[in-house]
C-alpha cells in the first residue's frame, strides 16, 4: 500500500510504534507498517491526524498531502522542507521563470506533449468525431511552434482542448450530460471523475517536483498566484490525457461505473461529485495504472509514477542548463 487515502470522515489516524492506525469510534479500521507507505492523503475536514504520527512521516519523508472530501481540491502536501542542497537549483529557477524566451520553450515543449497525447488518446477510440478533432489539434500544435508569448501558448491550448472535449461531447452518450469540460463545481458525472483524476495525478506530480528539490510554485505555463502550484500544474499537463482521461474512458467503456457511484450534494444540486463508492473504485484504478508498466523512449520499462519524476528531473537539467531543451512524454 504505496499511498494510503483516508477519506471516511469522524476518522483519527495515529502512530502506534512503528505502525499506522486508522480509528473510528475507538475501533481500529485499519493498520499499515509505516515502512510500506509512500505517502498518505487525508481527504476532507472530518479525518484527523496526530501531531505524533506527523511528525514521525515527515522523518521519514513520506509526503502528507490534504484534499477536500469530493477529492477535488488540492490544498496542500506537507514534506520536510528542501534541504540546502537544493538552494541553487532554485535560485536558478527563479531567473528562469523570469527568463521570458526560456519560460516560452518550456511551456512550449509541455503543451506540445500534452496536444500530442491528446490526439493519441482520440486516435485510439475509433469515434468518428475524432478525425476532425486530431486535424484541430494538430492545427493548434503547428501554430504553438510558432508562439512568441505565453499568452500566445496559452490560447493555442485552449482552442486544441475545445477540439479535444468537443469530440467528446459529440460521442459520449446525452445521458452522462457532458457539454464540455468544466468545474468550480463539476456539473456532471464525466466532469466529476476528470476533476477528482487530475487531484490524484496533481499530488503525485507535486510529489515528483518537490523531490526533485525545485519549487512547485514558480512555473512558466501557468500564471503565478498564491497558493497556485504553478510549475506542477505546467508538469501535469503532459500527463492529463496520458492518465486521467485514458483511465475515465475506459471506466465508460466497461460500464464499471455508473449513476449509483455519484451523488449532488444537498447545498448545491447543480453539483456533481463522486460519492465514497465511486472516489474508492476511481483510486484503485488509478493506482494500478501508476503501477503498471510502461516504456520509455530508451525502450526500458519502468512504472508510471517513476516516469513523473523522471519528467521533473529533467525539467532541472534544462533549469541548471544541462540539458537544451524540455522533451515531453509521449506515447
Amino acid at each position: 500500500m504505496p499511498i494510503l487515502y483516508v477519506q471516511e470522515q469522524g476518522t483519527m489516524v495515529r502512530k502506534r510504534d512503528q505502525q499506522l492506525l486508522v480509528t473510528k469510534d475507538g475501533k481500529t479500521v485499519e493498520e499499515v507498517p509505516l515502512n510500506k507507505l509512500d505517502q498518505v492523503v487525508l481527504m476532507g475536514r472530518g479525518v484527523q491526524m496526530s501531531t505524533a504520527l506527523l511528525i514521525e512521516l515527515l522523518d521519514k519523508g513520506i509526503p502528507v498531502t490534504l484534499t477536500n472530501q469530493k477529492g477535488s481540491r488540492h490544498y496542500v502536501t506537507l514534506m520536510p522542507p528542501a534541504s540546502q542542497r537544493f538552494a541553487a537549483l532554485r535560485t536558478a529557477q527563479m531567473y528562469f521563470v523570469n527568463d521570458p524566451p526560456r519560460a516560452l520553450a518550456l511551456a512550449q515543449a509541455k503543451i506540445s506533449a500534452k496536444l500530442a497525447n491528446q490526439r493519441g488518446v482520440l486516435a485510439a477510440t475509433g469515434w468518428a468525431a475524432a478525425a476532425t478533432a486530431t486535424q484541430l489539434i494538430d492545427a493548434q500544435r503547428a501554430n504553438l511552434a510558432t508562439a512568441s508569448t505565453l499568452d500566445m501558448v496559452r490560447g493555442y491550448e485552449g482552442a486544441a482542448a475545445a477540439a479535444y472535449f468537443g469530440a467528446w461531447r459529440a460521442t459520449l452518450p446525452s445521458a452522462w450530460g457532458f457539454q464540455g469540460r468544466a468545474f468550480y463545481p463539476p456539473p456532471d458525472p464525466i466532469n466529476a471523475m476528470l476533476s477528482f483524476g487530475y487531484t490524484l495525478a496533481l499530488n503525485d506530480v507535486l510529489n515528483a517536483v518537490q523531490i526533485t528539490g525545485l519549487d512547485p510554485y514558480l512555473g512558466t505555463f501557468h500564471v503565478a498566484e498564491a497558493g497556485r502550484p504553478s510549475l506542477a500544474l505546467d508538469l501535469l499537463e503532459e500527463f492529463r490525457p496520458l492518465l486521467v482521461d485514458r483511465l475515465v474512458l475506459e471506466l465508460l467503456r466497461t460500464q464499471a461505473i455508473g449513476p449509483g457511484q455519484f451523488e449532488r450534494p444537498p447545498q448545491n444540486q447543480a453539483a456533481v461529485y463522486l460519492n465514497e463508492e465511486g472516489r474508492t473504485l476511481l483510486v484503485n484504478r488509478y493506482e494500478a495504472l501508476l503501477h503498471s508498466n510502461v516504456a520509455l523512449p530508451n525502450g526500458q520499462q519502468t512504472i508510471w509514477r517513476r516516469v513523473l519524476l523522471l519528467q521533473a528531473q529533467a525539467v532541472a537539467r534544462v533549469i541548471r542548463g544541462e540539458q537544451p531543451g524540455y522533451v515531453g512524454f509521449t506515447l
